[in-house]
């Protein structure tokens, strides 16, 4: 009789410990975890590239902006995300731009309609720098990124902003060049998003 008291009071705790995650969950967002978003902000540039062998010259990459869009979905307090999008900066001649394709890991804590996370991911990025030296060279290069950011959830509307630092640093031939000439675009971005959640 004691066994069965004990295996019923267990079977109750384990469903009791099982239906506080998903409780949580549905409490912070309706039980939509899958979302798409659309991410803008400023892109500041934290580099300085040497021109020397090119144009002689030393180039600080001004601010300029970075626009993404975003499919994800969460697992609780973690969550998956793949995103594509669109980078740039350039001064004067030098022009840069940027297609960064990534795939991103997060870690959340959701306290109700709002969720603090941290995350990091890597990828592809196509990019393109014109007017060194009157050429312009395309390749794909390696994007990393680590950041962090909050959520907040209205019913099926998702609003958040991040502060993400990114590696970038794609090495580009030019006419005329024996060898790759690597730029460095490591950067950070600041951006506000809207999304929906199903």
């Amino acid at each position: 009789m004691n066994t069965k008291v004990f295996s019923l009071a267990a079977a109750l705790a384990l469903g009791g410990v099982l239906l506080i995650p998903s409780t949580s969950s549905a409490q912070t967002a309706e039980e939509h975890n899958t979302y798409v978003a659309v991410k803008f902000g400023p892109y500041f540039p934290t580099e300085t590239n040497p021109f020397s062998a090119v144009t002689g010259s030393v180039e600080n990459w001004p601010t300029k902006w970075e626009l993404d869009a975003a499919f994800g979905a969460y697992w609780g307090l973690f969550g998956l995300q793949l995103s594509a999008g669109y980078l740039t900066t350039g001064s004067g001649d030098q022009d840069f731009k940027a297609f960064p394709i990534l795939a991103i890991a997060r870690v959340r804590l959701p306290l109700g309609f709002i969720a603090p996370y941290g995350e990091g991911g890597a990828g592809v990025a196509i990019s393109t720098l014109s007017g060194v030296g009157g050429a312009s060279s395309t390749v794909a290069a390696f994007e990393g990124i680590a950041g962090a950011g909050v959520d907040f959830y209205l019913g099926q509307l998702l609003l958040g902003a991040e502060l993400k630092y990114l590696w970038l640093n794609p090495s580009f031939t030019f006419t005329g060049q024996q060898a790759g000439t690597s730029f460095k675009f490591n950067g950070i971005t600041v951006q506000a998003y809207v999304g929906y959640m199903f």
